[in-house]
């Protein structure tokens, strides 16, 4: 067994619900409050309910639930299904290490392999604490994966492997053979995120998902993986050609990864999403003066430009996956509404004249003084310069939801409610809002589901019925 996946399986077996301090497991709340208003709030979007209606294909006994139902599937299949909803608004939280991707990703493959084993809830919510663990330390470890063509939800497959493995109970051999299968068998590919993007963006982190959980369960059975996964002379450390250093863990005076995710209040890409702000007091200002605008000038740092203004397809979106991950669109909306939700990702609004005629105007460029301060802070300087030759400023370094700028508990709420109460009605999102703050509470994971679940939850979204073959 190679050095990485001894210290993994080691720490994985012994972090403990009693290791947590309180402000961890308070944390674990507002994550799951957050995950579970994302996937419910896109319960009705076509990916989610073609990914819905392929596990509702089969049933299995104990199983997992799928999400907004009362059906049960494989545990993987609805890792699958669960992850692609709580993903697919791109609302969900993000890891603070750069280039990381969504930590979150990884509580629906938790969850679920946690209902199939019958897991408590104090395991439970220890494993979702060692998913993020493994996320993102590998995250902080690596080297920049992006510029070899990996994507970031490799991550996701190492993170849902262990809090997997974790809640189903699995010993040091056990963890350390899940970790191994999902490590030489899931390298996905950036493609995924350049250009004009497809519905795949939003579906490759719970493709990651599932592949970690059948990873978890696969080992439980017996099936061993290669011993020196990680370090091995064509293992990941190779393959991948990235330094592997781990960083200290949480525990013991250290604080958990969970405690540092940075949530998020507008539904796109994290570096889209940090334009916004600038944007939005720029509204106050520029309110029906718009046709007035001469240009918009931004200024950000080298990754954001990367991911969200990489090619002309961010001036020219024609999918929702293209318009979440394009800093043009993102900041005509915001400049023109005064915010950004997701009904400003259908087709209609993205091709608005209008909106399509401010992105010309809109120029994305890096800076040296930005790069400067990234990762350490998220700076976005956005200047209007008006027909008139009148100049308007406005420069933020951290989006609200970031740490040092965090959301409050009410704010959590407050997007909860936003996201699930056209889905659920009032009582019942409230219900569950009151319900998951008292988590540690819960008898299983299948009490948290039950919340969620549709009168009409098992009926597919027409687009995905079609896609259906025979």
């Amino acid at each position: 067994m190679d050095r990485i996946l001894d210290f993994l399986s080691d720490y994985g077996v012994a972090l403990k619900y009693g290791d947590l301090p309180a402000s961890t497991v308070h944390t674990v709340k507002r994550v799951v409050i957050d995950t579970l208003g994302c996937a419910i709030g896109a319960f009705h979007l076509e990916p989610p309910a073609i990914a819905r209606a392929h596990a509702l294909e089969s049933t299995s006994r104990p199983g997992a639930t799928v999400f907004g139902t009362r059906h049960r599937c494989a545990p993987e299949t609805a890792a699958f299904a669960n992850g692609v909803a709580s993903r697919y608004f791109d609302l969900n939280d993000t890891s603070m290490s750069p280039k990381t991707g969504h930590t979150s990703d990884n509580l629906m493959g938790v969850l679920a392999a946690a209902e199939y084993a019958g897991a408590d809830m104090q395991t439970t919510i220890a494993s979702i604490v060692l998913a993020y663990e493994v996320h993102d330390r590998f995250g902080a470890a690596c080297t920049d994966l992006r510029a070899s063509g990996w994507d970031n939800v490799v991550y996701v497959v190492l993170g849902s492997a262990a809090g997997a493995a974790k809640a189903m109970g699995l010993g040091k051999e056990q963890m350390a053979n899940a970790l191994a299968l999902a490590a030489v068998a899931n390298a996905s590919m950036t493609q995924t995120r350049v250009g004009q993007l497809s519905m795949w963006k939003g579906c490759a982190a719970g493709n990651s998902t599932r592949n970690g959980v059948f990873a978890a369960l696969i080992a439980r059975r017996g099936l061993t993986g290669p011993a020196e996964a990680f370090e091995g002379p064509l293992g990941f450390k190779k393959q991948m050609g990235t330094a592997l250093k781990l960083p200290e863990f949480g525990g013991g005076g250290t604080q958990f990864s969970i405690e540092t995710a940075k949530f998020k209040c507008y539904p796109c890409d994290y570096e889209a999403q940090c334009s916004v702000t600038p944007a939005v007091e720029l509204h106050k200002i520029l309110r029906g003066k718009l046709h007035d605008i001469q240009k918009i000038d931004v200024e950000t740092y080298e990754f954001a430009v990367e991911i969200a203004a990489d090619t002309r397809d961010k001036w020219n979106p024609t999918s929702r996956e293209t318009a979440d991950h394009s800093i043009p669109y993102i900041i005509a909306v915001a400049l023109s509404r005064g915010t950004i939700w997701h009904e400003d990702f259908e087709p209609d609004r993205f091709n608005d004249p209008d909106i399509r005629a401010l992105m010309q105007k809109i120029d994305v460029r890096w800076t040296e003084e930005c790069n400067k301060l990234w990762p350490e802070a998220f700076p976005f300087r956005i200047t209007v310069t008006m027909k008139s030759g009148e100049k308007h400023v406005c420069e933020v370094h951290y989006a609200k939801g970031h740490p040092k700028n965090p959301l409050s508990d009410q704010e959590v709420e407050a997007k909860f409610l936003k996201l699930a109460q056209p889905v659920l009605g009032k009582t019942k999102a409230a219900k569950a809002l009151k319900r998951l703050w008292r988590l540690e509470d819960m008898k299983s994971v299948r009490e948290i589901l039950t919340l969620f679940a549709l009168d009409s939850g098992t009926s597919a979204h027409p687009a995905a019925r079609q896609s259906k073959g025979g």
